[in-house]
Order: structure tokens, then C-alpha cells, then sequence
């Protein structure tokens, strides 16, 4: 006789899971995408060793309404946009493996991301409508082999598990400041926002109580609280003018493109220093008679006239 498949959550994230729903979790979805926290880490029993399997999760409207916080609190505040929408549904990065395989480790969905871009098309990425709450749903298949395993509408999965108190809400910024809170208390990768400015917390705490939020629909606005993951820095851009081929110093000794100046297929650059144009047909005329006379100044200078004296010598035999 085999043993029914069960599947629960891990302990830790069990527990946490437990924490937030206290409070009505709430999910940040961006058009970047955004990771789950608490992370959807599961743990299964009673498969059957030897045979193959494929796991999936989808995310799951909740009822046909649609949220907002006011007053300290969540409240209905109209039908659901999107009543009768399937969630995408996707397979863990794993795909098929053995039952025991999957039952000797932990099933964490951890690279998947909620986003609020509906077009979005990546693996990885599940469009959601914020404002509006939803529930992962996990669903475990018998695969027929090792190959990507693609269900078919007679396909009947083994067993569907929907964990209520993994519900949550997706928002664009976090409305309740206890969800901030604890998140940044629980998750590891936020642990550099617990020295939150207070001056912050006071402008934050002004305006929680009043507005809620839906970029998608640009029905009201909302305060928006700090990120959980740090933005990266500023970066100062310089203006840079690149300046012109033509304009840049340049040695024609040492880059002999006489034909192609020539030619023009080469634009003549312009030397910082005064150098003629060069032509493959230029040469270099003799200099001549009047060409001198023309350009050199000529200086004269006053006659000297030399004086000579005459001796008689008398030459005796």
C-alpha cells in the first residue's frame, strides 16, 4: 500500500509564511520583476521513487475583488479586474526528475519573479495585477519520461496544494509599515535598512493611513517606502564632445596618404601647425635667377677701396 503524497512548506519559511499572514502579507511587484519573501520552499513525500515527475506553480486569484488600505487596514474595494484571468503557470528550473530525487531536497521556486508588466514573456517571470490578492497554488505531474514534459488537457495531475495562509496581496509599494518592518527584520538581503532615517519614518507615517496604490491603473496614489534591495548609486554623466577627425594633429611624414588626400576620398586634416596641402603631382620648381633676386633682400654694403703704396726697391747685382 503506498503512502499519500503530502507537501509542506520548510520549516523556516513555514514559519514565516505564518508570521506575515498575520498581518495580510504584501508583494512588491515592479516591471523588473521581484523575488518572493517569504520564498515558496517546499518539501514532498510519498512519491513513488523510481518514477518520474515535473512540478509546477501558478499563482492563484483569491475571490473576485479588488483591495485597498485605509485606516490602518485592508479593505474590498470593488469587483476584481480580472475575474476569469489564468495565471501563468510554471515549471520548476529542475524539470523532470525521480521521485526520489525530488524528495531528498528541498523544492524551492526561488528564481521566479512577480512583475506587474503583463506582457511580460521571460521563463521566470508571473504577471500580476496589483491591488489584488492571489495564493500559490503547486501542482506535482507523473511525467511519462525524461523529456520536458508538457501536460495535455487529459493529463491529471497527482496532487494540487494550496497553502491558505500563503496568501498575499500585490502591491507597487508596501502600504502597511509592519510588512516593512518585518521584512526588513527577516529578510538577510535587507539587513542594511534597519538604520532607517526617522525624519523618513515621519514623513511615511503622515500619509499611510489615507492612499493606496495602483500604477496599473493610476486610480490613486500612494507613499512610497524604501526599497527593500538598496537602488544602486547616482551616476554623473559627462558631457564628452568628441572632436573632429579632421581637426585632430596629425604627421603626414609619418601617415603618407598623399593619393588618397588627393583623391579626396580622405578629408585633409587640419595640422596644428601650418602644413602645406600635398598633391600627387605637386613638384618641387628650381630655384632661378629672378626667383632669388625676387626673394632675398639684397644689402649693400659701402665700397671699401683698398689703398696700396708703392715701394721702389732698388735691386743691386
Amino acid at each position: 500500500m503506498s503512502c499519500p503524497v503530502t507537501v509542506t512548506l520548510s520549516p523556516t519559511q513555514d514559519a514565516l509564511w505564518k508570521l506575515f499572514h498575520t498581518e495580510v502579507n504584501e508583494m512588491i511587484v515592479t516591471r523588473a520583476g521581484r523575488n518572493f519573501f517569504p520564498k515558496m520552499e517546499y518539501t514532498v513525500s510519498g512519491l513513488n521513487p523510481i518514477k518520474m515527475y515535473a512540478i509546477m506553480v501558478q499563482m492563484e486569484l483569491v475571490g473576485d475583488n479588488r483591495y485597498k488600505y485605509s485606516n490602518g487596514q485592508w479593505a474590498v474595494s470593488g469587483k476584481a479586474d480580472y475575474q476569469h484571468e489564468v495565471s501563468k503557470k510554471t515549471w520548476h528550473a529542475d524539470g523532470v526528475r525521480t521521485g526520489k530525487e525530488w524528495m531528498e531536497s528541498m523544492i524551492s521556486f526561488d528564481r521566479l519573479k512577480i512583475t506587474n508588466n503583463l506582457k511580460a514573456t521571460g521563463a521566470a517571470m508571473i504577471p500580476l495585477h496589483s491591488m489584488h490578492k492571489y495564493v500559490p497554488v503547486l501542482t506535482i505531474y507523473e511525467a511519462p519520461s525524461q523529456s520536458p514534459f508538457c501536460p495535455s488537457t487529459s493529463s491529471q495531475p497527482l496532487v494540487t496544494v494550496k497553502i491558505p495562509y500563503t496568501e498575499f496581496i500585490a502591491v507597487t509599494a508596501y502600504q502597511n509599515q509592519k510588512i516593512v518592518t518585518m521584512k526588513i527584520e527577516h529578510n538577510s538581503y535587507a539587513k542594511g535598512f534597519r538604520k532607517d532615517n526617522k525624519e523618513n519614518r515621519k514623513r511615511r507615517s503622515s500619509s499611510i493611513l489615507d492612499y493606496s496604490t495602483d500604477e496599473s491603473t493610476s486610480k490613486s496614489s500612494s507613499p512610497k517606502f524604501p526599497r527593500i534591495t538598496p537602488s544602486p548609486p547616482e551616476i554623473q554623466t559627462v558631457n564628452f564632445q568628441p572632436t573632429p577627425a579632421t581637426q585632430l594633429p596629425f604627421n603626414p611624414f609619418l601617415f603618407p596618404f598623399n593619393n588618397l588626400l588627393a583623391s579626396g576620398a580622405l578629408p585633409f586634416p587640419m595640422f596644428s601647425f601650418g602644413f602645406p596641402q600635398i598633391n600627387q603631382f605637386t613638384t618641387v620648381p628650381l630655384p632661378n635667377d629672378s626667383d632669388e633676386e625676387a626673394s632675398v633682400m639684397k644689402i649693400k654694403l659701402p665700397e671699401i677701396k683698398e689703398e696700396t703704396t708703392e715701394t721702389n726697391i732698388d735691386i743691386v747685382n
